[in-house]
């Protein structure tokens, strides 16, 4: 959502240095979903403000038989590690094997509980938190329509796609 209203929100298009990144800077999820979501809730923001992090599952996402939702961040991490190509090699998760790009599409920092963060002030900390890797979009994102349109679908909607859509592309000064 464009203008003062919406959610100050950041995204990254999810990529193997982006995964390794994250797990360097902020460690294991605190919180997993059955529908593949990872979650962080981190005091990066002004003051100690707690940010929330989020890695979005593309649309139609299901969970690969034979692994519990909390195991998927290692399991995604370690197949990472073991791959001669990253980006491209289908990683072994329970009876599956899944691209990364199958797993999740972005990662989206926001303020956990409601804080009004400019969104350029809050791209800065968000990238000072990953240890300089700048976010590819930055402004205010309307959470509740797109939650209503996600469920809507069925979870055939792209979160991750419509943020991308909706915020700006993100230049560092």
């Amino acid at each position: 959502m464009r203008g003062r209203s919406g959610t100050p929100s950041c995204v990254w298009r999810v990529d193997p240095a982006l995964i390794e990144r994250l797990d360097a800077c902020l460690g294991p999820p605190l919180d997993a979903y059955v529908r593949g979501w990872q979650v962080w809730l981190e005091p990066h923001g002004p003051d100690g403000a707690t940010l929330e992090w989020r890695l979005h599952p593309p649309a139609g996402f299901r969970m690969p038989r034979g692994i519990n939702h909390n195991d998927l961040f290692d399991l995604a991490l370690q197949g990472l590690a073991d791959s001669d190509d990253p980006a491209a090699d289908p990683l072994p998760l329970g009876k599956a094997r899944l691209r990364l790009a199958d797993i999740w599409e972005v990662l989206e920092a926001f303020p956990a509980f409601g804080d009004d963060i400019p969104p350029d002030e809050l791209a800065l900390i968000c990238t000072r938190a990953l240890d300089g890797r700048a976010p590819d979009a930055a402004g205010r994102a309307d959470h509740a329509r797109l939650g209503d349109r996600w469920k809507g679908s069925r979870g055939a909607f792209s979160v991750g796609a419509a943020l991308l859509e909706t915020l700006e592309p993100y230049e560092p000064a």
